[in-house]
């Protein structure tokens, strides 16, 4: 799934690049929890979709949560990253990069991130509150001023 495309479509519709007014919008609850070495999770339980946030994060850091844990509402659904760490071979780190991905790209609209293309990348980093591995394939998906997907 093209979650460039995805993160579009859903800030479109809705109206909003926010994780927390497109969560309540699409009836998601968001959890603020002391969280003991996590960032967050999301579970449906009961047809519900749940996210859980670690309260001791700033709010930048929590609506990169939110939106994280949408990516994997919305591309990894029925998957348990949990249980296949530990109790399968299977390697998740591509799951998480792609939900970090997703977060970025529905946060950051390629407008916002366009002047940081004549930037150094830690001045993209440092803008979007992530570090320079993620900016660096966040900022690999901005087109050159002018050609702006439609």
């Amino acid at each position: 799934m093209d979650s460039k495309a995805l993160a579009a479509r859903l800030s479109k519709k809705y109206e909003t690049r926010d994780p927390f007014r497109l969560a309540d919008e699409m009836g998601f609850i968001v959890v603020f929890a002391p969280l003991i070495d996590m960032r967050g999770f999301q579970q449906r339980v009961k047809r519900q979709n749940i996210i859980y946030i670690n309260d001791t994060l700033d709010e930048r850091q929590q609506a990169l949560v939110c939106g994280h844990e949408m990516g994997h509402h919305f591309m990894h659904r029925g998957m348990n990253r949990i249980f296949m760490n530990l109790n399968t071979q299977f390697v998740t780190q591509k799951f998480e990069n792609e939900a970090n991905l997703f977060s970025l790209e529905l946060i950051f609209a390629d407008e916002d991130l366009q002047p940081f293309l004549n930037r150094s990348i830690t001045d993209a980093a440092t803008f979007m509150g992530v570090s320079v591995q993620l900016a660096t394939w966040r900022m690999e998906t901005v087109p050159p001023y002018g050609e702006w997907a439609s």
